[in-house]
């Protein structure tokens, strides 16, 4: 039988296409303590192929919809693909739309959620300013996005961390709206939560 060398451990790095490069369940986890108990009408704002409004779908109250709205065809038709394999096409409802000009009128929203889309955006307060827009007062805001420290992530296309929004930078974007924004922060990503008053 031959032996094995023993050595010093080699770091593995996650796979592109893992569960958020392996901080999906922590992301959940954080998602999950803040989502509303009673049924709600919800936005996932960046459809993401469905990913975020399957969870939604599953984790809030029995009577609750969700609308997930994505700019891109593609995403929207992988995410209807997904909501319908999943069975979840009766509480689920994907449009055409972006974050920076939701269609939905003003305080539809019980919960706005927005999960890794600030760093596809060339400029974030106007999708801030659509989102508080659309949620009704004493409803709740949830973001969660990569921190600049992700660039060492294996994504697809490669980043840098000037590519990403500090968790403060947000916070002070939602403080100029009027909001007060609570920031969890985690090495390689953040969540904020904020109420519309």
């Amino acid at each position: 039988m031959k032996g094995r060398s023993v050595g010093k451990p080699r770091a593995v790095r996650p796979r592109v296409g893992t569960d958020f490069f392996g901080h999906g369940e922590a992301i959940r986890a954080s998602l999950v303590k803040r989502l509303p108990r009673r049924p709600v009408q919800a936005l996932d704002a960046g459809t993401g192929f469905g990913r975020n409004a399957l969870f939604l779908a599953r984790h809030l109250a029995a009577g609750s919809h969700v609308w997930s709205v994505d700019p891109s065809e593609e995403s929207l038709l992988r995410g209807i693909e997904a909501v319908q394999a999943a069975g979840l096409l009766p509480t689920v409802s994907l449009g055409p739309g972006s974050a920076e000009k939701l269609p939905f009128a003003d305080g539809y929203f019980h919960l706005a959620m927005a999960v890794m889309l600030f760093h596809h955006l060339v400029a974030v307060p106007p999708a801030l300013c659509e989102m508080a827009r659309v949620t009704r007062r004493g409803g709740k805001l949830l973001f969660v996005d990569w921190a600049p420290t992700a660039h060492l992530l294996p994504f697809a296309i490669e980043h840098r961390p000037d590519d990403f929004f500090t968790p403060h930078a947000i916070a002070e974007m939602l403080q100029d709206l009027g909001l007060a924004p609570k920031v969890e922060h985690h090495p390689m990503w953040y969540i904020i939560e904020a109420r519309r008053l």
